[in-house]
């Protein structure tokens, strides 16, 4: 079946892992490369990119209309899926400092578990009740801004104090755009390549719409991305502003 046509996928385990954090598996297992993306439609209420956790997993934060839907599937229900879509983590190098944050922890689960890479991993979250999959990665360092579990810090503090202890071949991360935007910086202080997951609003899912374009190239989130290199980042809107669901600027 070609990809930009939906799959009916049936659900066959939601559970609740955080408080506004659910993992929902389905009766299709994909063959994708850690860091691609779905295209989960909930009829009736909206289409949206959902970075898969797994072979048959997604792992959905509730923030909006769509994401509240996913979170009130029950085993048995359907959704429509599109794709894999994207690049996908194609890293060089063989050690690698994994960074996730809130509910992009949940992409680096699936690299975590993925390939023959010596991984160390920094995981961070605003208080413990916000953490999970822990157990997936190798080498863990955990934060949390109020000192709840690990040590009281942000991801990007103890990122920065690993990358001046130790020597890494590249840095892969996903999380708030603010947060990639200080690691970037450390990394570049490092002289360490990164490959970071970026997220901009999307419509079509695989490089029709342009809705995911940005600045200044044309780079495109969907089919160039999601995953952006060093030299991307650069020169990039990236770190510098968002874009609103019309597409504007959003310092």
């Amino acid at each position: 079946m070609p990809t930009e046509l939906p799959r009916t996928c049936r659900v066959t385990s939601s559970v609740q892992l955080t408080p506004t954090v659910k993992a929902i598996e389905f009766n299709h297992s994909f063959d994708f490369v850690p860091g691609q993306f779905i295209m989960a439609w909930i009829p009736g209420v909206d289409e949206i990119p959902i970075s898969l956790s797994g072979p048959n997993q997604i792992t959905v934060k509730k923030v909006g209309a769509a994401t509240q839907a996913l979170h009130s599937l029950k085993e048995g229900d359907l959704i429509g899926v599109r794709g894999p879509y994207g690049n996908g983590f194609s890293i060089e190098g063989h050690k690698v400092l994994l960074v996730g944050g809130g509910v992009g922890i949940a992409p680096m689960k699936a690299l975590a578990q993925f390939g023959d890479k010596e991984f160390t991993s920094v995981l961070g979250a605003q208080t413990k009740a916000e953490l999970f999959y822990k157990d997936y990665f190798p080498g863990l360092v955990i934060c949390t801004d109020d000192g709840s579990e690990g040590e009281k810090a942000f991801a990007t503090a103890v990122a920065d104090r690993v990358l001046g202890s130790q020597k890494f071949d590249a840095v892969a991360a996903c999380g708030p755009e603010i947060m990639l935007k200080f690691l970037f910086q450390a990394c570049e202080k490092h002289g360490v390549p990164v490959y970071f997951s970026m997220e901009r609003w999307m419509k079509c899912g695989f490089g029709v719409c342009g809705h995911c374009a940005t600045d200044p190239t044309g780079w495109r989130v969907c089919t160039e991305g999601p995953v952006a290199s060093s030299s991307v980042l650069r020169s990039s809107e990236f770190f510098n502003y968002k874009r609103s669901q019309s597409g504007a600027e959003v310092k």
